[in-house]
């Protein structure tokens, strides 16, 4: 288990989207989050625009006017809604990722940038039509790439009118991760929000047919103890559960999102590797069908992410390689 974390919100924010869709909404979500004198980066990515085709080749004679038509566009608007922002960010950095320029994929290329930057939360914005977008950020692959929490915000959650988070959703199955998530969701959310703390593993096919029956309620009655214990020493008001499963195909991530769209969660809190996942580099099933499926906002914090605090020290980072030099390629 990870030592605890420094009980301070986030420092420095980085929050993303592709297309200039919906910074300003993320950005007041992830507000919440961040200490008053936090620092915040808005970032538009912009994809190659050969992945556009043919929608641009109807109205720009080559890609290259295509790409620099893209470029300023993202660049005006990223000063338009910083300007916006002022009141509640002051002065917001503002970064754009070429993705044309760099020969990476969304998700390599913002984690690159977050490591660059130090950022100890990124915040993506989902595109209302990301499976047909160019240039998504995949949620899972970011996950995979950090070592920072990362919030995600699916489109239907950037609709609301009021981003306030009262209600925290934490799933928990006993492993070092997931109770970090624990960790940095009590850290981090507003001082009147309610936690709920969920067991939610997919133990009951795992486990069934070599551990007694005793042996597995035991292991879940004692993580939930811990997750109590946990919420017991801070000063939220909280409450703790078993998530149960009608049948032996139960989905622990539909449990999930079924108990938060229950209990009106505004926020779900969870760690990206359970019990089984320790050695796998992307995000367990269930964190990945959760962050897929999920209607409101999911705060997923990988493995060490609650290591060191607020000052994560950058050799913990990965390190991605940088692009092939500067000279687009529109192949």
């Amino acid at each position: 288990m990870n030592p605890a974390i420094d009980p301070t919100p986030f420092m420095r924010v980085m929050v993303a989207s592709t297309g200039r869709t919906g910074l300003v909404p993320a950005t007041h979500f992830s507000r919440q989050f961040a200490a008053a004198d936090a620092k915040f980066r808005l970032v538009d990515i912009v994809c190659n625009p050969a992945q556009l085709f043919p929608t641009l080749i109807l109205n720009y004679p080559d890609w290259c006017e295509a790409h620099r038509a893209m470029l300023h566009g993202a660049q005006a608007s990223l000063r338009d809604t910083a300007s916006a922002l002022r009141q509640v960010l002051g002065e917001a950095d503002t970064e754009v990722i070429d993705l044309t320029a760099l020969h990476q994929g969304a998700a390599e290329a913002l984690a690159h940038a977050a490591r660059q930057w130090r950022a100890d939360l990124i915040a993506v914005a989902a595109h209302r039509y990301e499976h047909r977008r160019a240039g998504r950020i995949d949620s899972d692959e970011l996950v995979a790439l950090t070592h920072c929490p990362v919030l995600y915000l699916p489109a239907t959650s950037l609709e609301a009118v009021s981003p306030t988070v009262r209600r925290v959703l934490v799933a928990i199955d006993g492993s070092g991760t997931a109770l970090d998530s624990l960790r940095v969701a009590l850290a981090v959310a507003p001082p009147d929000a309610r936690f709920k703390a969920v067991y939610a593993a997919d133990d009951g096919l795992a486990w069934r047919e070599w551990l007694p029956s005793e042996m597995v309620s035991r292991h879940r009655i004692e993580v939930l103890q811990r997750g109590e214990a946990m919420l017991a020493s801070s000063r939220h008001p909280a409450e703790a559960a078993l998530l149960d499963f009608d049948d032996d195909s139960g989905d622990t991530s539909s449990a999930i999102l079924d108990e938060a769209q229950r209990w009106r969660a505004d926020l779900i809190a969870m760690g990206s590797h359970g019990m089984r996942g320790a050695a796998q580099p992307f995000p367990g099933h269930v964190a990945s069908r959760t962050l897929r499926d999920a209607c409101c906002p999911v705060l997923v914090c990988p493995r060490g992410a609650a290591s060191g605090g607020r000052a994560r020290a950058e050799s913990a980072w990965p390190q991605p390689e940088p692009g092939n030099g500067n000279v687009p390629c529109y192949s």
